[in-house]
């Protein structure tokens, strides 16, 4: 079965190719644009974007280097089109899901759900963006920060959405709270990105889901399930309890006596 991941095509329509290769957009240009793309998202899923090299992607694709550069005027203009090829079908598809839930548990849960399936089912995107794209000073300049942004607005409307009718305190840190769950999120799936681990996402998103909602909702509303050992009873304590049980007996059964045990 196709992901939304899967659903970038090495023919990305005009949609996707929109606003970053240069020149006019004819039908025969947007195709030579798509195939450029797939090249550079098969090469910086292999090499890295550093590692990666303009000349390579262009003999992937069958023409001269400069042919290229008249598509994509620079090499992170090629990566952020292969980026926005990932985010933006992802986009839709969090959109088309996140409209059709209400309330604070049921949306959270599906932000989290989502977010831990890009890491199953497209690692190498995911090294892509935090190891070479995210951890660089440009970053909060590029595109890729654009549609980061745009794809963690479902959590903030989420906690927005739950203050508003009174699920969450009105003094709700929203940035912390995305802080929480892309963080953690993040750290958990660090092995899966590198082979080293797996994860059930049902079951993952179910303990994420309840971990957040614990350090979030207030304490009378959270549903904690904490066991405690009881505090041993002392002897008076027993003997008050035994008591009342007698009265509780006699007054359903008659006179009863319950046998204390004595003490050595």
């Amino acid at each position: 079965m196709k992901t939304a991941i899967d659903n970038v095509t090495d023919h990305p329509d005009t949609e996707t190719l929109g606003s970053n290769p240069a020149g006019k957009q004819t039908p025969r240009r947007m195709r030579r644009a798509g195939e450029i793309v797939a090249a550079a998202r098969e090469t910086f899923l292999e090499k890295g974007f550093e590692r990666a090299s303009v000349s390579e992607i262009a003999a992937k694709v069958g023409v001269v280097e400069g042919l290229l550069y008249s598509y994509f005027p620079t090499k992170r203009d090629l990566l952020n089109e292969v980026l926005r090829g990932m985010y933006e079908p992802l986009l839709r598809e969090m959109e088309e899901g996140f409209s059709r839930l209400h309330g604070l548990r049921s949306r959270m849960r599906f932000v989290i759900w989502r977010h831990l399936r890009v890491y199953v089912e497209d690692p190498g995107l995911s090294r892509l963006v935090l190891h070479e794209v995210r951890t660089r000073p440009e970053y909060f300049n590029s595109a890729l920060h654009e549609l980061h942004v745009r794809y963690t607005a479902f959590l903030m409307r989420t906690v927005r959405d739950a203050v508003a009718i009174g699920e969450l305190p009105k003094n709700t840190d929203g940035p912390m709270v995305r802080g929480m769950v892309y963080g953690a999120i993040e750290h958990r799936m660090w092995g899966v990105l590198f082979g080293r681990d797996t994860v059930d996402i049902e079951a993952a998103a179910d303990r994420f889901t309840d971990l957040v909602l614990r350090g979030i909702l207030p304490i009378n509303q959270a549903e904690v399930s904490v066991t405690v050992a009881p505090a041993p009873s002392s002897r008076e304590d027993i003997e008050r309890r035994l008591e009342r049980l007698e009265k509780i007996v006699a007054v359903t059964s008659g006179p009863v006596t319950l046998h204390r045990k004595k003490s050595s």
